[in-house]
């Protein structure tokens, strides 16, 4: 009996340590980051300035004797540290910053173009181990330094900047940027079948791009790049796509590019498009352009040169029209010329990425699916023979609604 006794309280007092909170954090111990900046070191060639940006709990929820959060510029502070890698700069900011920093909140990772430009395979490589990043961390490349960017960013209209980044990156309403998350980063910056893109972010500059559309797509419009946008204040802009070739940044696009880079892939929902109209040059017909369903890709590769088949659906109601001219009485020539306008685009959209060298569509994909196994596929050399790609584009453009318009007869 005696023994039996002496098993239970072993097993009570074994249950009553294993449920404990030996290792336990409080949460004002805590510093939780939401984006990181990396930039070049300005002193030692073989580090970064690390920039990190970490929410300030006590301005989103209301510290003592406040009602609620403040939000803005207030709900977020940053530090920059020098360090070889993003755990070394974490750790240094603990012997800074009175908390200790943790990534797992963290949604942004912002590289500076310098660092894009050079490489950022052994960054990715601590990013794709780590268990506290999440895979859909955003990443962005910033035209100048990334540490400029956090520190201008002011989220006046979220008190959680959190939801602030989620807001800017995840706009359904809008395809002026790709929705790519880290993990297709990481999964693809290597692959043999297509090319990364990231988001391009800045600080606002003074002028703008001096670049328009060359087709009746999106007739009228800058092709913007972040940082280009006149604003009257120092706002960040997040707008266009860095290209990069393997894990270096090859090259950028504006916003019109990106939006068809976007409607190619698949992930474009709903956008505001001005076209050209032959019978009113001067008054363009805005619609609110939609994708109706996924593009269907084919691709050849029975020769040297990739044959690549692209048919587009997508449909539109009308936003505005002009008063001079009745286009629902010339629904068949208005669709004629936006389905060639949004043609020619998509055409001109794709010989800019052979000319780069760069599939970041991801034909390669549908590539691979002619080849047995994947050692042929790379011996074909995918990437070098996009460069010499035929394309068939091909676009379904609807017209659902025309909206409700009253006219009044002339006598």
């Amino acid at each position: 009996m005696k023994s039996k006794s002496v098993k239970i309280l072993l097993t009570c007092v074994i249950l009553l340590i294993s449920t404990g909170c030996t290792d336990a954090t409080e949460p004002d111990t805590l510093g939780y980051v939401v984006a990181l900046g990396i930039d070049k070191s300005e002193y030692n060639p073989k580090s970064y300035d690390i920039t990190i940006q970490f929410a300030n709990p006590s301005k989103i929820s209301g510290g003592s004797g406040e009602e609620g959060g403040k939000g803005g510029g207030e709900s977020i502070e940053n530090i920059t540290v020098t360090a070889p890698g993003i755990y070394s700069a974490v750790n240094i900011a603990n012997h800074i910053i009175s908390k200790t920093f943790v990534l797992s909140h963290t949604k942004l990772i912002v590289f500076s173009k310098d660092v894009a430009e050079e490489g950022i395979g052994g960054l990715l490589e601590t990013i794709g181990r780590s268990s506290d990043i999440r895979p859909n961390t955003y990443f962005a490349v910033s035209k100048g330094q990334a540490r400029e960017f956090l520190e201008a960013v002011n989220p006046e209209t979220e008190v959680n900047p959190v939801r602030y980044y989620t807001m800017i990156f995840e706009n359904d309403y809008s395809g002026y940027i790709p929705q790519n998350m880290s993990a297709d980063f990481y999964f693809y910056c290597g692959s043999e079948e297509k090319c990364c893109v990231m988001p391009v972010c800045s600080v606002a500059g003074a002028s703008g791009s001096n670049s328009y559309s060359n087709t009746g797509y999106q007739y009228g419009m800058e092709n913007y790049i972040a940082g280009q946008i006149p604003s009257g204040s120092e706002q960040t802009q997040v707008m266009g796509m860095g290209v990069f070739n393997g894990d270096k940044l090859a090259g950028e696009m504006g916003d019109i590019e990106t939006e068809i880079y976007n409607i190619l892939t698949g992930q474009y929902k709903s956008s505001y498009v001005v076209y050209r109209y032959s019978k009113s040059p001067d008054d363009p017909i805005t619609v609110v352009q939609k994708q109706k369903h996924l593009p269907k890709i084919k691709v050849r590769t029975d020769g040297d040169v990739p044959k690549i088949d692209a048919e587009i659906f997508v449909e539109a109601d009308f936003s505005s029209s002009t008063p001079q001219i009745s286009v629902e009485d010339n629904m068949e020539e208005f669709t004629s010329e936006a389905t060639a306008a949004l043609k020619a685009q998509i055409e001109d959209f794709l010989a800019q990425t052979t000319n780069m060298g760069t599939d970041i569509v991801g034909f390669g994909s549908y590539a691979k699916r002619n080849f047995t196994d994947l050692q042929s596929f790379s011996d074909y050399n995918w990437l070098e023979k996009y460069k010499n790609a035929e394309f068939n584009v091909t676009v379904n453009f609807e017209i659902r609604r025309t909206g409700l318009v009253v006219r009044s007869d002339e006598e």
